[in-house]
C-alpha cells in the first residue's frame, strides 16, 4: 500500500546534503543572493578565498539567485551588468572552483533568477555549474536541506529562496535553522521549538533560528529607481557545537566572525 508520507518524504531526497566534522565546533556558511554579473565579483572572490582558507571544519552551500541572468521579460536591465548570458556561469564555475577542489562545497541550490532560463528553456543554469566544477550532484534545485554532524551532534539547516514572508510558515521542517533568501534583508530570529522525548515521555525545548539572508549585490539601478534603500553586504555562518552535552547552534553574520577571529576565537 502507497502511504502519503512516503511520498511527500521522498519529494525532499533530491535536496539533501550530508557532511560529518570532528572537533570542538563545525561551522556552515551560506552564500545567496550573489547575483554575479550585478554584484561586487571582488567582495564575492575575497569571501570565497577567505572560507576556503578556515580549516576543513568549515562548509559552504551556495544558495539560490548565484547568476543574476536577466533576460528580456525580467525587470533588470542588461547594461547595467558587468557580465552578461554564459559569461556569468563560466565566472561562477571560475570563482567556486577552489571551494570545490578544497572539499568544501556541500552543493548548490536554486533561485529565481535563473528559473526564468529555466521556465523557456529548461535549462539548468546551476546544472551547469555543478557539472562544470565536475559533479552534477551538487545542484540541489530549489531547496537545500543539510545534515550537519559535529561529533555526534547532528543538525538540520532549511535552505529556501522565494519564500512566503509569515515567520511560521516553515515550522513544520523542524530545523535547527530555516535559512530564508530572497529579499536580501538580514535578520536572525531565535524561536523556541518543542520535540519529544518518546523514552522519557516529556516535552524537550530547544532554541531554532530564522536566519534571513543578505546579498552580494551592493546597490544596483533598478533598486534606486524603485525606492528601494541599499542594504548590508555578505552572509551568515552558523557554529554549531560538538558538545552532546551542550548542543548549540549560533548565527553569525560574516563581518562579525571576522572580527571574533581577529580578537583570538578558535575553530
Amino acid at each position: 500500500m502507497i502511504k502519503q508520507e512516503r511520498l511527500i518524504s521522498e519529494t525532499f531526497k533530491q535536496h539533501v546534503m550530508k557532511t560529518r566534522v570532528e572537533g570542538n565546533y563545525g561551522y556552515l556558511a551560506v552564500l545567496s543572493d550573489i547575483h554575479i554579473g550585478l554584484n561586487s565579483r571582488e567582495y564575492l572572490q575575497q569571501e570565497l578565498k577567505f572560507l576556503n582558507s578556515l580549516p576543513d571544519n568549515v562548509k559552504v552551500v551556495i544558495g539560490g539567485d548565484a547568476t543574476n541572468t536577466t533576460t528580456k521579460n525580467s525587470k533588470g536591465s542588461i547594461r547595467e551588468e558587468t557580465l552578461v548570458g554564459d559569461e556569468q556561469v563560466y565566472a561562477l564555475y571560475e570563482d567556486l572552483k577552489p571551494l570545490y577542489n578544497s572539499g568544501k562545497l556541500l552543493g548548490i541550490t536554486s533561485g529565481n533568477h535563473p528559473n526564468r532560463v529555466y521556465n523557456e528553456t529548461y535549462i539548468s543554469i546551476e546544472g551547469f555549474v555543478a557539472t562544470l566544477l565536475g559533479d552534477k550532484s551538487l545542484f540541489k534545485g530549489s531547496q537545500g536541506v543539510v545534515y550537519f554532524n559535529v561529533n555526534k551532534n547532528c543538525y538540520v539547516h532549511y535552505i529556501i529562496h522565494k519564500h512566503t514572508q509569515r515567520k511560521d510558515a516553515y515550522d513544520y521542517f523542524n530545523a535547527d535553522a530555516t535559512w530564508k533568501e530572497h529579499l536580501h534583508r538580514p535578520e536572525v530570529t531565535p524561536k523556541i521549538a518543542v520535540s519529544h522525548n518518546l523514552f522519557a515521555k516529556t516535552p524537550v525545548a530547544r532554541v531554532c533560528y530564522e536566519i534571513k539572508q543578505p546579498a552580494f549585490q551592493v546597490y544596483p539601478d533598478y533598486v534606486q529607481k524603485s525606492g528601494g534603500r541599499p542594504l548590508p553586504l555578505g552572509y551568515y555562518i552558523c557554529q554549531m557545537s560538538g558538545d552532546i552535552h551542550d548542543r548549540r547552534l549560533t548565527p553569525i553574520w560574516n563581518e562579525d566572525f571576522k572580527r571574533l577571529l581577529d580578537c583570538g576565537m578558535k575553530l
